[in-house]
């Protein structure tokens, strides 16, 4: 896949509070961003074949915007072609919930029409493209617990990034 580019625009900062970030974009707007953390993995493309394009660009700066404390909503067009129907719907629901609020993996399954499908919920996060932008950070566990989180240093970048937005969490958990 990293031979075929289908028109990728890279835009990367190296410093950042959780590490190295990377966005990809499409002429269609945002594809992926990679959370790459304070030990860099092997980015998802070879980002020095790839030139800046006005959407990472932006997306970049609005990430940067973030997680200083000085934006709590993006303004970007999404490139959804990577998701099936089922995760777009979830990603969706997670692109919903607002600054400062959380909701549950069980609640977003209601809101979709099907109690018991919390681990599809999660499993939908886990695969998303484009997290914070698409803030699977703001779904946690009933009983609070942050759980999972698949991007740069797991749980311990979720827990940044909800402490960044107000919230008090101890030991992995809200309170």
């Amino acid at each position: 896949m990293a031979s075929q580019n289908f028109g990728l625009a890279c835009s990367k900062i190296d410093i950042s509070p959780i590490g190295t970030i990377e966005v990809l974009a499409t002429a269609n707007g945002i594809y992926q961003v990679n959370l790459l953390g304070h030990t860099p993995k092997q980015p998802f493309l070879n980002s020095a074949k790839l030139n800046e394009s006005d959407f990472s660009k932006l997306a970049l700066q609005q990430i940067v915007e973030y997680l200083a404390g000085q934006r709590h909503a993006f303004n970007l067009p999404l490139d959804w072609t990577t998701s099936k129907p089922f995760q777009k719907k979830v990603l969706a629901r997670a692109l919903a919930i607002p600054f400062g609020q959380v909701a549950t993996y069980g609640e977003l399954a209601r809101e979709l029409g099907s109690i018991a499908a919390s681990r599809a919920v999660g499993g939908a996060m886990a695969r998303n493209p484009i997290p914070i932008i698409i803030p699977c950070h703001r779904v946690v566990a009933s009983d609070g617990r942050l759980t999972g989180y698949s991007a740069a240093e797991g749980v311990c970048t979720k827990q940044w990034l909800l402490e960044l937005e107000g919230h008090k969490i101890v030991r992995e958990k809200l309170v």
